[in-house]
């Protein structure tokens, strides 16, 4: 009796096609929540920038002129360290509320529910990709050095993007069961930017305790990162790498068990 086998390969193929005759459904519900979130607004698509600059522009005159800060080119440093917390902050937050808010088109017809938090992460993709191409037009004003390693941002971006995807999928089937996820997210975000080096460097805490929990912060291990790509122009750490890949390896590997596990029963819950 002879037993037929799919090779890895073959089936991921299958699986890619599988979501991919959904690509319409997914440009659909970007579209439409870019169109209401700037519905009726006079700069429309521009306002993404609003929140970035406005929270750039207050820290800096925070820690530029009230509590100075010794770090060199200081403004490139915060631009690196706000826009990336951004895309953190705003996708995971808005993550929780994806599967309920979809409740009723989820309810209606059939398709892969994974699609509903992709689309919430290529939203706040898109949105963020506005500020990103502002931090390139003004890179070498900033103080910013090309260098051939600005060629390793792109591979340490989709690393953060996937860190962000696993957690992604996480809170937005939690939501669905523990309706107060969101707010606690929104309380730990606060703390979480402060727990991150965004507006500091490690050389300014002084505390080993703080340190010590600050190191623990996997977005801490991103951001070293991107700082030293963007900020120091240097080759990252290959200890930082290695952590980073980790912490996106666990990241992924909960979001999509619970994601998978939880799935089957979502119609009934929500």
């Amino acid at each position: 009796m002879q037993t037929s086998t799919i090779a890895p390969s073959s089936a991921s193929a299958v699986g890619f096609a599988r979501y991919w005759q959904y690509r319409d459904l997914v440009r659909n519900l970007v579209t439409m929540n870019l169109k209401v979130r700037y519905q009726g607004a006079a700069l429309g698509f521009l306002w993404s920038l609003g929140n970035p600059l406005a929270l750039i522009a207050l820290y800096d005159i925070v820690f530029t002129h009230i509590f100075r800060t010794a770090l060199h080119n200081y403004v490139l440093y915060l631009v690196v360290g706000v826009l990336h917390y951004n895309l953190f902050a705003m996708t995971v937050t808005q993550s929780c509320e994806s599967l309920t808010g979809a409740s009723g088109l989820l309810q209606k017809i059939y398709f892969p529910r994974i699609l509903i938090p992709a689309a919430s992460l290529l939203f706040n993709l898109v949105l963020w990709a506005v500020a990103i191409f502002v931090l390139v037009a003004l890179y070498p004003f900033l103080g910013g050095v090309y260098h051939w390693g600005l060629l390793l941002y792109p591979f340490a971006l989709l690393l953060y993007i996937a860190f962000i995807w696993g957690l992604v999928l996480a809170m937005s089937v939690l939501q669905v069961e523990f309706r107060d996820l969101k707010h606690m997210v929104e309380i730990a975000m606060m703390f979480l930017f402060w727990l991150t080096p965004v507006v500091y460097d490690l050389t300014t805490i002084h505390s080993a305790l703080f340190k010590a929990i600050i190191g623990l912060n996997p977005l801490t291990q991103f951001f070293d990162l991107f700082h030293a790509l963007l900020y120091q122009g240097v080759l990252p750490q290959w200890s930082n790498v290695l952590a980073a890949g980790v912490w996106t390896l666990v990241s992924l590997a909960v979001g999509m068990t619970l994601f998978h596990r939880k799935a089957r029963m979502l119609v009934e819950e929500l």
